[in-house]
């Protein structure tokens, strides 16, 4: 933009020169037709600098390695012209702040990429808070108050703990409370007391005895995975990656659970890996207050706790 002002400070300047020297009427009309791109470049310009805007699309969770990309796309909400958009983001995460300033085109989504560091595990927050919007001609720049803010979490990979004994290894069913229809049962002998209408007809003329047909049911689970709270990047990457593989073990077994980090963390119900990827990234991105409520037990059955 500087170089566009320099460039029509000398026309301007040798329009003036050329009317000094040659007081005539073309070279007066050269000089005011000078005067008037400047007037004109704000009157064009103004109503499609002030409906600019910037959005930034991230992706949520990303593993350690893996490539990833920040897009800056560009939006308008006025089809009037304008040149660029100049802004500076701010890139910060644990231990580090950097400031990247880029240009993008000023026309509807358009797109500026920048790569994310993907070596360094944890939160790593992108903001923008003001973006300068360039004239069609380039002489104007206006400032325009944005807040554009996103996250990524960058997760190290899963690994497996040294005690995993006590982890179970399947569902263990237990008898359904008042009967009824399941798609699992058990035989056994009839006991006084059970209803008539569960006694399984075939089997028991088989047997010359009456044989009930009990329905199973898994136990409402109240299994947890107790994070201990780490003083560091290396705790902090060796307990989620714990934790991860814990996690993914319990899932294929289709054991739900619940999990929290620390000793004051929030608890939150996992039924499948997004819930843990969800719950981890609202966390540690500090909007606890967006995680869905779950209706934790009083007790816990069964608790593993995970530490560095």
């Amino acid at each position: 933009m500087m170089t566009r002002r320099i460039i029509y400070a000398v026309v301007l300047a040798g329009a003036a020169l050329f009317f000094v020297l040659y007081p005539f009427w073309f070279s007066w009309y050269f000089l005011v037709l000078t005067m008037m791109i400047v007037p004109l470049d704000l009157l064009i310009s103004l109503p499609g600098m002030l409906s600019r805007r910037v959005v930034l699309s991230v992706p949520k969770i990303l593993e350690m390695g893996e490539p990833g990309t920040l897009v800056i796309v560009t939006m308008k909400d006025k089809p009037f012209p304008a040149k660029c958009i100049k802004a500076w983001l701010k890139v910060s995460g644990e231990g580090f702040s950097t400031r990247k300033r880029y240009i993008v085109g000023a026309e509807r989504d358009s797109r500026y990429e920048i790569a994310i560091d993907t070596t360094r595990t944890g939160i790593t927050k992108f903001e923008s808070k003001r973006i300068w919007t360039v004239s069609l001609i380039g002489l104007f720049c206006l400032p325009t108050d944005v807040n554009c803010r996103s996250s990524v979490l960058v997760l190290p990979p899963p690994q497996k703990p040294p005690n995993t004994v006590t982890l179970p290894r399947g569902v263990i069913l237990r008898p359904k409370p008042g009967g009824g229809f399941s798609e699992d049962y058990d035989m056994r002998p009839y006991r006084e007391g059970d209803p008539i209408r569960s006694v399984h007809w075939k089997v028991s003329a088989k047997f010359d005895s009456l044989i009930i047909r009990e329905p199973l049911i898994p136990p409402a689970h109240s299994r947890l995975l107790h994070a201990a709270q780490w003083k560091g990047a290396k705790e902090r990457d060796l307990i989620l990656g714990h934790l991860r593989w814990i996690s993914a073990y319990l899932l294929k077994w289709e054991l739900p659970f619940f999990v929290k980090l620390g000793d004051d963390g929030p608890v939150a119900e996992v039924t499948k890996n997004e819930d843990l990827l969800n719950y981890l990234f609202l966390v540690l991105s500090g909007m606890t207050d967006a995680l869905p409520h779950a209706a934790v037990p009083v007790r816990f059955a069964w608790v593993f706790r995970i530490n560095a």
